[in-house]
């Protein structure tokens, strides 16, 4: 069995088969399986990988678009590794990003997790999402997409088959709080922002997240006092009236992007040479991706 289960679900983003295979190609570590689960694209998705011959590759498919929440569970239930890693399609990863997680693998941790580069439709580098410290009433969380993780604990977990959007809240807030982490202080992934901006989807993500929230405080799974919960409930249900508004605003919206809190990183820190390098070599290569 493969020591990574990588795990993507696919909706209509065929275009980006190709590069995310590229950078899969460039690991260091390469003791892995691709788990990639048609979520009812109607794109050429099939046609892309049915080009693609790798063994390591397994797939499935619903005929219908049933949402990321039920595409990642079926990708979680296919899993035949130690770890499963999340490995969306439509974004990049540097080389070093599976041998990283390995080494946390074998030091003992339950999951790991890792900075997340930011970059626009050219590629031109905007910033680097880092980690959310503790607050009151919510634990230290991360960029969900970084992800690595015990595989029967990401089951343990796991992602609600009914959310159609945010269905990562749930798993990046409980780990922290129950589990062990390893959180590396080095970006190892890549995230193309600008091609997912719209107040549409902030909306639904938000009231996805509100309703994980609401959820998790009634099971425990998130230690906070009855304050902390006031609190925190408050200012998220006063952020989606905000969004709520802005609907009859998109572009205000937009605006405001550039003010979202991408997290802390460590003092000093910057993106090493190699690494740009490497984001240079993507954006040479976006034309035959």
């Amino acid at each position: 069995m493969p020591v990574f289960s990588l795990i993507s679900p696919v909706y209509n983003c065929a275009a980006f088969v190709r590069r995310c295979y590229y950078t899969l190609q460039r690991q260091t570590f390469d003791d892995w399986e691709w788990i990639i689960v048609n979520d009812g694209s109607t794109d050429n998705l099939e046609e892309v990988l049915e080009g693609i011959s790798d063994e390591r590759i397994r797939t499935d498919g619903s005929p219908v678009n049933r949402g990321r929440g039920y595409a990642r569970k079926r990708a979680l239930e296919m899993s035949r590794g130690d770890w499963m890693v999340v490995w969306d399609v439509d974004d990049m990863y540097f080389p070093d990003r599976l041998e990283a997680i390995n080494r946390a693998r074998l030091a003992g941790h339950d999951f790991c997790c890792s900075y997340a580069l930011v970059v626009d439709n050219d590629f031109a580098i905007k910033g680097v999402r880092g980690f959310h410290p503790r607050s009151p009433g919510l634990p230290r969380y991360f960029v969900h997409h970084t992800l690595g993780c015990n595989l029967e604990i990401a089951r343990n977990i796991g992602y609600d088959p009914a959310l159609r959007v945010a269905e990562d809240a749930t798993i990046t807030w409980v780990l922290d709080e129950s589990y062990r982490g390893c959180f590396i202080d080095e970006a190892l992934t890549i995230y193309q922002e600008d091609r997912e901006v719209n107040i549409e989807k902030a909306v639904q993500a938000n009231e996805s997240q509100l309703a994980q929230l609401r959820k998790l405080y009634r099971q425990g799974a998130i230690t906070a006092s009855a304050a902390e919960r006031l609190v925190r409930l408050t200012k998220w249900q006063l952020k989606l009236a905000i969004l709520r508004l802005m609907k009859f605003m998109p572009g205000l919206y937009t605006l405001t992007v550039p003010l979202r809190s991408y997290g802390s990183t460590a003092e000093g820190w910057q993106l090493s040479p190699e690494r740009l390098a490497f984001v240079e070599d993507l954006r040479q290569g976006a034309a035959s991706f």
